[in-house]
C-alpha cells in the first residue's frame, strides 16, 4: 500500500444477516482523495484461517487478514531445520482464507526467536549499563549474526508458503514486531532511560550488521557533559540521536532487502506504535544533552522519530506501508476530551504538525503520526490496541474494546486509512471482552 500498489479485486459482496452488502474495494489500496472515496477496507488481526473463522469473517463483509508465523515454532532447533508439521499447518491455513478470496498480510513473527538465535553471539541489546532487556529482545538492528539469522528464516518462510498470493510482510524490530528499541524500564530493575546501542557492534563496530552504522562517539552516554575531554554541544547530541534513530530505519531496509531477496515482491507493512517524539520535545532534549529531558512517552530511548524516520523509509524501501497502531487508544480518549476535541485528522495537519506553536502535545497518537506518513508519501493502514486487560497494548486510561471497535472506523476514515484490522479475531469470538463481529460490522456499515 505504499506510492505502488498491487491490485485487488474490484470489489467482494458479503452476506451480512441474510442481507447482501457491497463492500467497495479500489483496484488497488489508494491514496488521497481516491482513498477517502473508496474508503478503508475491513479486517483483523491475528487470524487463525480456520474454516470456522474463515466463514464468519466473510459474514460479516472482512476483507483482509492478517495471519502471524511464529519463528521459535518454525525453525525451532537450529537455522535450515524446520518443523514440517508446523509450516504445513500455516501453509494450510494461509492458503485457506486465500482461496477465500481474504486478502493476507502475513507477520513473520521474527519477535518470537528460537532459543538458538537467543544463543548467537552479540544476539542481545545492550544498554550504557551493560543491561540486556528482561524482555528478551534481540539485537536485530546492529548484530550481523541476528540479522543474517532473519534473513536466512524470511527466505525459508516465502519459499514455504504461497508468496506471490499474499499481499504483504509485516517488518520489525522490537518484541512487539514494531519498529523501535525496548521502552522504558526494559530491564524491570526501575531504569527509565535506557539507550540501547552499547553492544560492541553498536560501539565498536565488531560483528556490525551490513548497512549498519557504529556510534559517531564511541563511549559516549547520553546526559554527559563531555566526550574525549571536549564539552558536548547540543548539535553533538542530536546528531547522536539521529544515528540512533536511522539505525532503527537501516534495520528495517536490511530485512526489506532479505524480502526482496527472497523474490518477493508486495507491500511491506511497518508496524509503529505511539506518534514518536514531538519536535519541540526533540529539541529540548538536545539542549539536556538527552539526560530524559522531553521524555514525554518514552519514545527517545525506543529511537521512535516518525518526522525524520518516515521520509528515509519512504525512499528506501518501496511499497511500504505504515501500520499506525494507535487507532483509538489511551492517547485519543484524551485528545476528544479537548475543547476543541484533538483527535479526529484534518486536511491541514501534515503542515501544521511540524509548526512551531501547534499544539501537537494535545493530539492522539494516530493524528500525529498519520501526518507523518502524509508528509512522508506513505500510505498507512491502522489498528486498535485491543483489549486493555489483555496487555495487548491497551493501558487503564483506553477504551474497552468494545468501545474502540465502535469508534475505530470513524478514526480510520478521518485519517484516510487504507484498511482497518481490528485487535484481535480471537477477542472477537471471546465473549469476556464483550464484542462481536457483528458489533464491528455495525459500526463499519451501521443498522440493528
Amino acid at each position: 500500500m505504499a506510492p505502488h500498489v498491487r491490485p485487488m479485486p474490484g470489489a467482494v459482496v458479503a452476506v451480512v444477516l441474510g442481507v447482501v452488502v457491497a463492500l467497495a474495494v479500489s483496484t488497488a489500496l489508494p491514496t488521497g482523495r481516491a482513498q477517502a472515496a473508496a474508503g478503508p477496507a475491513w479486517g483483523v488481526v491475528a487470524s487463525s484461517c480456520t474454516a470456522a473463522s474463515v466463514a464468519a469473517n466473510r459474514a460479516v463483509g472482512l476483507t483482509v487478514v492478517e495471519v502471524e508465523a511464529y519463528w521459535d515454532r518454525y525453525m525451532p532447533a537450529r537455522a535450515g531445520a524446520v518443523d514440517a508439521g508446523y509450516v504445513a499447518d500455516l501453509r494450510a491455513r494461509v492458503t485457506r482464507c486465500l482461496d477465500a478470496g481474504l486478502r493476507v498480510v502475513l507477520g513473520p513473527g521474527m519477535q518470537y526467536p528460537p532459543a538458538w538465535v537467543r544463543a548467537l553471539p552479540g544476539a542481545a541489546l545492550v544498554d550504557q549499563r551493560g543491561r540486556t532487556a528482561a524482555t528478551g529482545a534481540l539485537d536485530t538492528v546492529f548484530s550481523a549474526a541476528v540479522r543474517s539469522a532473519q534473513a536466512d528464516y524470511l527466505k525459508r518462510l516465502l519459499t514455504d508458503l504461497p508468496a506471490a498470493r499474499i499481499e504483504a510482510v509485516r517488518l520489525g524490530t522490537s518484541t512487539e514486531g514494531e519498529i523501535g528499541y525496548p521502552g522504558p524500564n526494559a530491564a524491570h530493575d526501575g531504569f527509565l532511560q535506557s539507550w540501547w546501542a552499547f553492544s560492541p557492534a553498536a560501539q565498536q563496530g565488531t560483528g556490525l550488521a551490513a548497512g549498519a552504522v557504529r556510534t559517531p562517539m564511541p563511549g559516549w552516554v547520553p546526559g554527559q557533559r563531555t566526550w574525549q575531554g571536549r564539552p558536548v554541544t547540543a548539535a553533538a547530541a542530536r546528531a547522536w540521536f539521529g544515528w540512533y534513530s536511522r539505525s532503527l530505519t537501516s534495520a528495517i531496509k536490511g530485512q526489506y532487502d532479505a524480502l526482496r531477496a527472497a523474490r518477493f515482491t508486495g507491500q511491506v507493512h511497518l508496524p509503529a506504535p505511539g506518534r514518536g517524539v514531538l519536535p519541540a520535545d526533540l529539541t529540548a532534549a538536545a539542549n539536556a544533552l538527552l539526560n530524559g529531558t522531553g521524555d514525554r512517552d518514552g519514545s527517545l530511548g525506543r529511537g521512535l522519530d516518525y518526522v525524520d524516520q518516515f521520509p528515509v523509509l519512504a525512499r528506501s524501501v518501496p511499497r511500504l506501508v505504515v501500520d499506525l497502531s494507535g487507532v483509538d487508544d489511551a492517547s485519543a480518549v484524551l485528545a476528544r476530551r479537548q475543547s476543541p476535541a484533538q483527535d479526529a485528522c484534518r486536511s491541514t495537519d501534515p503542515a501544521a504538525s511540524v509548526a512551531a506553536g501547534t499544539p501537537v502535545h494535545l493530539w492522539s497518537n494516530l493524528r500525529f503520526a498519520r501526518a507523518q506518513a502524509t508528509r512522508a508519501g506513505l500510505p498507512a493502514v491502522g489498528e486498535n490496541p485491543g483489549p486493555p486487560a489483555a496487555q495487548t497494548g491497551g493501558t487503564p486510561d483506553s477504551d474497552t474494546l468494545a468501545e474502540q471497535v465502535r469508534r475505530a472506523p470513524g478514526y480510520a476514515r478521518s485519517c484516510g486509512l487504507s484498511a482497518l484490522l481490528v485487535a484481535f479475531e480471537w477477542a472477537l469470538d471471546d465473549p469476556r471482552w464483550g464484542v462481536t463481529r457483528d458489533d464491528y460490522r455495525r459500526a463499519v456499515l451501521g443498522g440493528p
